[in-house]
C-alpha cells in the first residue's frame, strides 16, 4: 500500500543505550525505586514533535590553474534531533538519553550516549501499535545530549524540549540494524500506542495543578524535598534551612517555601545548552569524543503576578558583598520530578511591566543563573542507582 502523508499517530519513537539490543516500554511515576535500564531502548510517551537535521560538511579545494574545485572535500555529517514531550509521569526524554550516567549532575551525565530510533507506520493506521505495518526505521546512534529545557507555565501542558547531536544516521527498511522494526515489516512488540495514557498520580500530564507548593516535606528515596524559590520574590519568606535530608545536605541559600495566599506564579522554566564540540585525533575521520563545553550556563526564568515592587536593588555605588546574593532554587511536581539548580543562583535581570491603561495584571520576571547546577530527578529514570542514593541534594 502507498504511504501518502505522515502524521502525529503513525510516528513511534524510542531511546536507549548506545547498542541498545533490547526495547521495553518506560517506567512512570508509579515505579517506587530507579531502576538499571543498561541496553535497553524505551518507548517514548507524551511526544509532541521530533524533527531531525542532516548537516553534510564540505570543505571547496581550489588550485592555482583553474577556476572549478580541485576538490570539494566532504567531512562527517553533523546530525541534529530536537523533541518535545509533555511530562506525564514517564521516563524524559533527557533521561532515556543518559542510561549510562555516573549520576543525575551535568558532569555524571556528560558521556553517555544514546541510540535514538524513529518508526514511520501507514496513513491508514491510527496508531503505532505492535503488530502494525511500518514503512520504515531510522537509526540514529551514538549521540551526545546538547540542549535541555523544562518549561511550566499556567496556560497549558508542562513541557521538555531536548536536542541530541550525533554523527550518524540511517534509514532501514529490512535485514540487518533494525530493532523497532520486527519481522515481518511491523512494530515491536514494546509499542502499545493503541490505548496509550499518562502513568502520574493524578493520571494526567502535568499542569499547573501538579506544581507542588507550601512547606509540606514529600518523600523520595529517603529524602524529603520541598518546592523553593529565590526570597527576594514577595510573598516567599526566607525559612533558611528547610530540612536535612538523610545525605547532610540541608543548607539552602536565601529562598523560601512557596504559600499561593501570598505569591502568585506565572511560570518556571529551565535551560542549559551544553555546547558539544568535537575532538578529533589523526587516523580517524569521526570525532574522539564529543565534549560539553564547561562552564555551562544554567538559566531560570520565574514570572509572577505583581504585587508590591520587584523587591530588587541595583546601585552603581556596589555595597560590600554586591548588589546579589546567592540563591536555592528548587522544584518538585507531584510526579516525582525534582528540578534542582543549586545553592549558586544570581540574579541576572528582573523586568517589570504590564497592568497599563489598556488593561490587564502587571508582572514581574526574574532571570536567575548559575554556572554547572542542573539536576532533574525522576522515579523512571534508568540510570540504575538505588532510591536512597538517587534522590537526594546533588547540590
Amino acid at each position: 500500500m502507498t504511504n501518502r502523508r505522515i502524521i502525529y499517530a503513525t510516528q513511534g519513537v524510542a531511546i536507549g543505550d548506545i547498542g541498545a539490543t533490547g526495547v521495553s516500554d518506560s517506567w512512570g511515576s508509579s515505579d517506587v525505586s530507579v531502576v538499571t535500564g543498561s541496553g535497553n531502548m524505551f518507548v517514548m510517551h507524551g511526544l509532541q514533535s521530533i524533527a531531525v537535521s542532516t548537516n553534510f560538511n564540505l570543505e571547496a579545494v581550489n588550485e592555482l590553474g583553474q577556476l572549478s574545485a580541485y576538490e570539494n572535500v566532504e567531512d562527517v555529517p553533523d546530525i541534529e534531533i530536537t523533541m518535545e514531550r509533555v511530562l506525564d509521569g514517564y521516563t524524559l526524554a533527557y533521561h532515556a538519553g543518559t542510561v549510562q550516567a555516573l549520576d543525575p549532575t551535568l558532569t555524571g551525565r556528560q558521556n553517555a550516549r544514546a541510540d535514538i530510533r524513529i518508526l514511520v507506520g501507514l496513513d491508514t493506521d491510527s496508531a503505532v501499535s505492535a503488530g502494525d505495518a511500518i514503512t520504515t526505521e531510522m537509526y540514529g546512534s551514538g549521540t551526545y545530549i546538547s540542549n535541555i529545557s523544562i518549561s511550566m507555565p499556567t496556560d497549558g501542558n508542562f513541557t521538555e524540549s531536548t536536542t541530541f547531536v550525533g554523527n550518524n544516521k540511517k534509514w532501514l527498511t529490512a535485514g540487518g540494524a533494525q530493532l523497532l522494526l520486527g519481522a515481518g515489516g511491523v512494530a515491536n512488540a514494546a509499542f502499545s500506542f493503541g490505548s496509550d495514557s499518562p502513568d502520574s498520580p493524578d493520571g494526567g500530564v502535568m499542569r499547573r495543578n501538579n506544581f507542588i507548593t507550601g512547606s509540606g516535606i514529600t518523600t523520595l528515596g529517603s529524602n524529603g524535598f520541598v518546592t523553593v524559590l529565590p526570597s527576594f520574590i514577595d510573598g516567599i519568606t526566607n525559612n533558611g534551612s528547610i530540612q536535612a535530608g538523610a545525605d547532610g545536605y540541608a543548607s539552602f541559600a536565601n529562598c523560601g517555601t512557596v504559600d499561593n495566599t501570598y505569591v502568585h506564579i506565572q511560570s518556571i522554566s529551565f535551560s542549559a545548552d551544553l555546547g558539544r564540540e568535537a575532538i578529533n585525533n589523526l587516523g580517524t575521520l569521526a570525532p574522539y569524543y564529543r565534549y560539553i563545553n564547561f562552564p555551562v550556563n544554567v538559566t531560570t526564568d520565574i514570572e509572577v503576578i505583581a504585587t508590591a515592587g520587584d523587591n530588587i536593588d541595583a546601585v552603581e555605588a556596589v555595597p560590600t558583598g554586591g548588589n546579589l546574593n546567592n540563591h536555592t532554587i528548587q522544584v518538585l511536581l507531584d510526579d516525582s520530578t525534582v528540578v534542582q539548580t543549586g545553592n549558586k543562583n544570581k540574579l541576572t535581570s528582573v523586568s517589570w511591566g504590564g497592568g497599563d491603561a489598556g488593561g490587564g495584571n502587571a508582572t514581574i520576571t526574574y532571570s536567575m543563573q548559575n554556572s554547572n547546577d542542573f539536576v532533574i530527578l525522576h522515579s523512571g529514570d534508568p540510570i540504575g542507582m538505588t532510591a536512597a542514593a538517587y534522590f537526594r541534594y546533588w547540590f
